[in-house]
Parts: structure tokens; sequence; C-alpha cells
């Protein structure tokens, strides 16, 4: 329920508005919706007009029958009931009034409360201007009356406001005092609050393990009261989703569904599944994505929520964007970004310009696209938004590649692989790497403090029996007290048992904690080893992988008396084309020509990167005339693919291959002997005047 007004009373007073507005509500058309939870929210607006149709003209006559001081806790309960029925805008006229009679009357407690329902109610509708203005005025207003927990509610919706609008330095400043706050109090769910809402910063920002440690902390304490669970589950979900961590987004993503249709609150269910809805775009899942947004705008819409209005617009257009439905894409897309103006949110406006770019971009107006992108990332603010300036870069990649600008094409994509690998590179898994330690080292830790409480668990057993042992003593005395003794001594074990079970049950838990840490933790050293034994440009084997595999296929065929061909390859004029046309296309020449040997190669050949743009590649068996068939063949592919794929070149990319046989080098057989001489053998073809093949001769 949201602030503002306590289960008990909201249900009283709801119970006896509609006993007052029954008759009114019964005759309001039923209306049609295709979801059941948008049809609720639209009852809930009936029930709510009923009930200030009804009330209304009884607010003149309460000050006089219940005096000044209970009149502000009644403006204040209806506030609340108004709220809690997602009814804003009679909530806003309830909690104002609340606010002017508490300042009239001095009351700076019941002015402050009033103040922060107010702005809780601008924040959800998109009024940051009213939300900013009540926030600064409950910040003086908190100064002169001395109330911290005000204070703390003005720092948050501060917060909010400049995050929202792209402020991210302020935004972060707010938290952290809100946080401080909150803390000081005592407060677990303004604590919750406040650790959630830096955690969504330090997303924003990319740095994923700071979030996620942030959000573990919020989860803790929700977990522990069920307030607003929906929401941090929600967070975690999204932290996953930018990891890459498909499995566990997913499964936060389904718990944040799960708990928000158990709590009912319409503004929550529909945040958390609009967000879901923009996951499944993300993922490519796009008629279930855009089922999702509009079930979500149903609900946002009947409720009033302008931000959720403004996302699910956004998810529903991205959504039929990957349909290939483009004009209702773009007419879903400017939608939102007119919400977005309205609004004045950084992050609805700049995603939906970079979806109304790739719109651009699909009806052929690359142009166009380009300067949608420019106008809308001029802001240097823009820059601090990582995951989506990566997003930006890989949309011009394909701007630039579409106007026929492949150096220009190159330096984005390169640009966007430079701020993925900042956002999940080494150093990204190296802190979640040291995360999870810290959180195995917290589990092993709790296990310990575990063992120690069934440690005192047993010595109070034995205590117990001691004490047993005396009471049977006793229980001699008469029949009366031994049956007492039994009874109590029943209950006891009972207890202690059932304590027991609980301990287990937490213990086994938190060992299947720490086998998920040590899986994630043994992904991670897999990873790193590929990452060192790889070339990174070409992705084949870098130089010391491919000797290491060279020399263990060399003992094996001089064991089994089996041949093997080793070719060197080497890619002809290569500087005169990095001179011509820039190291960035050499890059481009180098990765498309392996790719064209990898495909041309047999799965159990080598392929490795030898140095700058020579490779060499390994075949076993078969004789002199199949190695030779082998390398022309890999010769004439290359010579093709490259003029398919690099048309500008006009031929001039070409490879010359020199062959070394195993069984034509002196005994005993050694790798050095075999690199030489199929070096000598390329040589002698680009000697011969490039682009062919040459055998060495023993």
């Amino acid at each position: 329920m949201k602030a503002g007004v306590t289960t008990g009373r909201a249900h009283w007073l709801l119970f006896m508005a509609s006993m007052l507005c029954a008759s009114a509500f019964a005759e309001a058309p039923a209306g049609s919706a295709t979801y059941p939870r948008a049809l609720a929210a639209a009852d809930s607006q009936k029930l709510a007009a009923a009930i200030e149709r009804n009330v209304s003209p009884l607010a003149p006559a309460v000050p006089a029958l219940i005096g000044p001081l209970r009149s502000i806790r009644f403006e204040r309960l209806l506030g609340g009931v108004f709220l809690a029925l997602d009814s804003y805008g009679n909530a806003e006229i309830h909690y104002r009034r609340a606010q002017a009679m508490a300042a009239t009357f001095d009351e700076p407690a019941d002015a402050a409360a009033s103040a922060i329902s107010r702005g809780e109610i601008a924040i959800l509708t998109g009024d940051y201007d009213r939300a900013e203005k009540l926030s600064n005025e409950l910040v003086q207003l908190a100064a002169r009356a001395d109330l911290p927990w005000a204070q703390a509610k003005a720092e948050e919706y501060l917060g909010v406001v400049a995050r929202r609008r792209g402020r991210l330095d302020d935004a972060q400043a707010h938290a952290q005092r809100a946080l401080a706050l909150q803390r000081a109090l005592g407060q677990e769910a303004g604590t919750a609050t406040a650790l959630s809402n830096l955690g969504t910063l330090a997303r924003d920002r990319g740095d994923y393990a700071a979030a996620l440690d942030l959000f573990r902390q919020a989860l803790a304490i929700r977990e522990r009261n069920d307030d607003q669970l929906e929401l941090t589950l929600r967070n975690m979900a999204l932290v996953y989703r930018d990891l890459g961590d498909d499995v566990a987004a997913r499964d936060y993503f389904t718990r944040a569904l799960d708990v928000a249709k158990r709590h009912g609150d319409s503004a929550n269910y529909a945040a958390i599944l609009g967000t879901w809805a923009g996951y499944l775009v993300d993922a490519g899942e796009f008629a279930p994505a855009l089922a999702a947004a509009q079930e979500s705008l149903a609900v946002s819409s009947a409720i009033g929520d302008r931000p959720s209005v403004g996302f699910d617009l956004l998810n529903s257009g991205r959504a039929l964007l990957g349909m290939n439905r483009l004009e209702e894409a773009d007419l879903q897309l400017h939608g939102a970004l007119a919400i977005g103006r309205e609004l004045n949110q950084h992050e609805i406006l700049a995603h939906a310009q970079v979806s109304l770019a790739e719109v651009a971009l699909a009806r052929g107006e690359p142009a166009q696209a380009d300067r949608m992108l420019l106008a809308a990332f001029a802001d240097p603010q823009a820059a601090r938004y990582k995951p989506l300036m990566a997003e930006v870069n890989e949309v011009r990649e394909k701007i630039a590649t579409a106007i026929g600008k492949p150096a220009q094409a190159l330096g984005y994509a390169h640009a966007a692989a430079a701020l993925r690998e900042e956002l999940l590179g080494t150093r990204a898994s190296r802190r979640l790497a040291a995360q999870e330690s810290q959180y195995a080292r917290a589990t092993a830790d709790q296990q310990l403090a575990l063992a120690g409480k069934e440690n005192q668990l047993q010595a109070t057993r034995l205590a117990q029996q001691h004490l047993q042992r005396n009471y049977v003593i006793v229980a001699a005395c008469g029949l009366g007290a031994i049956l007492l003794l039994l009874a109590w001594r029943f209950v006891g074990v009972r207890k202690l048992n059932n304590a027991l079970a609980t301990r287990n049950a937490e213990v086994e838990s938190q060992r299947a904690a720490l086998s998920r840490a040590n899986d994630r933790l043994q992904q991670q050293a897999d990873e790193l080893f590929q990452a060192a034994i790889s070339d990174p440009l070409t992705g084949v084997s870098n130089r010391g992988h491919l000797m290491r595999q060279l020399d263990s296929r060399i003992a094996d065929c001089v064991r089994n008396g089996s041949e093997l061909a080793a070719f060197m390859i080497d890619f002809d004029h290569f500087k005169r084309i990095n001179d011509a046309h820039g190291h960035l296309y050499g890059d481009r020449v180098l990765v498309a020509g392996v790719q064209t040997l990898r495909q041309w190669l047999e799965p159990g050949d080598l392929l490795g990167r030898y140095g700058g743009e020579e490779f060499i590649a390994v075949v076993s068996g078969g004789d002199a005339l199949d190695a030779a068939r082998v390398a022309e063949r890999l010769r004439e592919r290359v010579a093709e693919a490259m003029t398919d794929f690099l048309p500008e070149t006009h031929g001039a990319v070409t490879i010359s291959i020199g062959i070394a046989l195993l069984s034509r080098l002196p005994k005993p057989a050694r790798l050095e002997a075999l690199i030489e001489a199929a070096d000598r053998a390329v040589y002698a073809a680009k000697a011969a005047g490039r682009n062919r093949v040459e055998m060495h001769a023993a």
C-alpha cells in the first residue's frame, strides 16, 4: 500500500464510502477492457470518483464537527484512500488541503507528511517541476521543525527527479544524503529505497559490480519486510540482463512479476511488466514483448502514470520495429518522444530517439538517421550513459555501412566494442569475482555461526536432560507433578526439533549458494584461459598456443609414421594495403581472410597467427599432392572471398602459401626445421610473383 494511509483505517473508510456510493457506482457502465488488471484499475477510478462525489459535500462541515486537528487527519486519511486506489488527482486535492490546514494551525509534522505524499504523487504522474518544488519546500520545513525523516524523503525525491532529467551527479549526491539520514533514523524501508536508487545510478554508469552490491543490500531488507520487493527484484534482473546472464535475469523477472501480482499494486505491476517487455525486445522475442507492453500501457493509462505510459509506448515501438511494422513503430515511438519532452525525462527521450533513428535506417534513410543521432547526443551528459552510448555506436556503424563509409563504420564498431569491453570486460569480471568471493566467505562465516548455534542447542539439550532427571525424582511426590513435567518436556523437545530443522535448512541453503559461486568462478577461469590462447583480432590460436599444438602434432606423426604438412600463409602486399587504406582497413582484410581459411580447412586442422600478416595452417594425413591441392583451394577461395567481400580492392588482396612436409625434413624432425622450411617456401612463392603455392624441396 502506498504511503499516507494505514491498512485498518483504509479498509474502514473504503467500507463506509462504498456503502454511501454503492448505488451510483452500480449504475456506472462497466466498460470493456482486454486486460483484467486494466479493468480493475478503471474500476478503482470509478470507485474513487463515487467516493469523492459522496464525501466532498461533507468537507465544509468536518472542521466544525471534529475540530481542526482531526480535520487534518481526516483529509490525510482520504488522501491515503485515493492514493491506494491510484486516483492521483483526488489524492492530491485532499493532501493539499491537509497541508494547508497543517500550516495554518502550525502542525509541521502533519504538513511534512502531506507534502511527502504530494511529492510521491507528482513523481508517479511525471510532474517533475512540482515534485522538485515540493521537495525543496520540504527541505526548508524539515530544517525549521527538526524533522530528519522529512528531509530524508525530500532528498530521495530530489535524487529521483535529477536522475530522470539526466543529472547523474546531482542525483548521486541527493541519494547519498538520503541513505545517511535513513540509516541514522534506523528506517529499514527508507534505507532499502536509498540503496536501490544508488544501485540504479551505478547501473546507469555501467558500474555493475557496485550496482549488484547495492541491490543485494536492498533485497536483504525487503525480503524481511515484503515492502516494494518486486521493484528490487526487477532491479536485480536488469543488472543481470546488462551482464548477459540470461538465466539469472529471467529468474529475477519471474519472481518480480509473481510478487507484483500478489501485492496488487497497479503502478508497480505496470512498471515490472513494462520493464519485462523491454527485456523481451532486447532478447529478440518481439511478439510477447509487444503483448506485455500493451498490457502495461493499458494499466498505466488507466491510473494516469505518465512516465510508465512513455516507457510502454517506447517498448511497443521497439517491438514493432523488430517485427518490421515500421509505420506502427514510428507512431508509437513519436508518442514516447512527445511524453519524454513533456516530462523532460532524459531516459525516455534518449531511447526514443535511438529507436527512431533505427526506423529511419530501416526505411533506407541513413542520412536522416545520422542527423537524429547527432542532434540527440550532442549533449556531453549523454556520454555518461555508457550502455546507451554503446547501442548508439552500433546504430552509427550500421548507418556508416549503409552510406558506403567502411572506415567510419569500423571506427564506430571499435568504439562500441570498447564500451562493451569496459562494461563487461576483464576489470568488471574481476570485481564481480571478488564480490562472489566475499559472498562465499560470508557464507562460510554464517555456516560457522550456525555450527556454534548448533553446539549451544546441544548444550541446552544436555542441560534439559539433567533437569529431566531431577524432575523425575521430584515427580515421585505426586502423579500430577509427573504429568505436568512430562507435558513441559514434550513442548520443549518439539520446539528444539523445530529449531534444529530450521537451522539445517539454512545450512543447506548456504551450501547451495557456495556451490553456485564456485561454478561462476570456474566459468570465469575458462573464459580467461580462452582469451589467453586466442589472437584478439582474428580469434584463431595465438603464436604460443599454435607452436605448442604443432609440436605435439609433430610428435604424434613421428610416433605413428604419418605425414604432416605445414602451410606458411602470407597476405600479399599487405603493407601497401595498410598505407593506402589505413590499419583499421588492414585489420578488416585479415579478419575476412582468416574467416575464409577457417571455412575451407577441415575440423581437425590447425590454424593460428604466426605474426603480423603471416598465418600457419597444419594439415595431417595425405601426401604431397593432397597438401598441394588443399593449399591451392585455400589460395583460390581467399582471392574469391576478398573480391566479393571487399570489392573496392579490385582483386588486390591475395595470399602466397609455402608448404613444408614433415617426411622431407632431416631426422630427427624438429618444429624449428618445419617452420623454417615453410618460411623458405613462402618466400619462394613471393619471389615467383605472389598469389601462388610453392612446395619446399627436400
